[in-house]
């Protein structure tokens, strides 16, 4: 079996897109909902990954852990985001960092459908228990990224 290699996939790019969502949450502190949202999603992607941390040890997969405290440099980006508001480069800037989250939710997701039928061909009950509540999120969060840059393309691209 193989599970580890699906299990750690997995863990991967949660804790990369967690790590993104913190970056971009503090670059646009000044988008109140990019910034709130993104910290609660990159908690989500965290958890998710403390969620599979007992299945990784079953099945040999190297554990991760997602590093949760905001660092010096994410100190910074959030007080530079304070003072630059919302000029036209940060708009563009913004829609380029949603679509970047956008694909990583994506990398997530699928990462998460191929551990679920892993989980399935393995008659894994509790590991499939686990990925079909984390997959639901994910795609949650999916939904809501195409959302937002269908919102905001258009404030950006045309409206200036």
């Amino acid at each position: 079996m193989k599970l580890d290699k699906a299990i750690s996939e997995v863990q991967d790019a949660e804790a990369d897109l967690a790590k993104e969502l913190r970056r971009v949450s503090e670059r646009h502190a000044a988008e109140h909902d990019i910034h709130h949202l993104g910290l609660t999603l990159a908690r989500q992607c965290a958890d998710h990954v403390e969620r599979l941390a007992p299945f990784a040890e079953r099945y040999g997969a190297s554990g991760r852990e997602v590093a949760d405290s905001p660092g010096l440099l994410d100190t910074l980006r959030h007080a530079s985001a304070r003072l630059a508001g919302r000029s036209e480069m940060v708009g563009m800037l913004l829609l380029r960092d949603l679509r970047n989250l956008y694909l990583g939710a994506l990398e997530a997701e699928i990462a998460w459908t191929i551990l679920g039928q892993a989980a399935q061909a393995a008659r894994d009950r509790d590991l499939l228990q686990t990925v079909g509540e984390c997959h639901e999120a994910a795609e949650t969060r999916g939904k809501w990224l195409r959302t937002r840059i269908k919102v905001t393309a258009p404030q950006v691209l045309v409206s200036g």
